[in-house]
């Protein structure tokens, strides 16, 4: 299964650890510092040029073969709400 998370970007859901609200601000200290980090090891992906709504975190599942490109752990800022992507889930 693969999740479309917006603007052509798609996401292995066997990769997928969690899907976060943004909700318009950072709600917390915690997924602050956890963003700023993903941004400075250029982990992170913008799904679309509109405000995002939520991000989704993915992390490669080692048990699978697959090409040694796709093997990245990512995170990508969605303009879609955190129920429309659980909806295509």
């Amino acid at each position: 299964m693969f999740l479309h998370a917006g603007a052509g970007t798609v996401v292995r859901g066997a990769d997928i650890v969690g899907i976060f609200d943004l909700d318009g601000k950072i709600t917390t200290a915690d997924t602050a510092d956890f963003l700023r980090r993903a941004e400075k090891d250029r982990i992170v992906e913008l799904a679309g040029e509109d405000l995002p709504k939520c991000f989704i975190v993915s992390v490669p599942n080692k048990k699978k073969k697959r090409p040694r490109r796709a093997g990245r752990r990512r995170v990508i800022l969605s303009h879609l709400s955190t129920a429309a992507l659980g909806g295509r889930a």
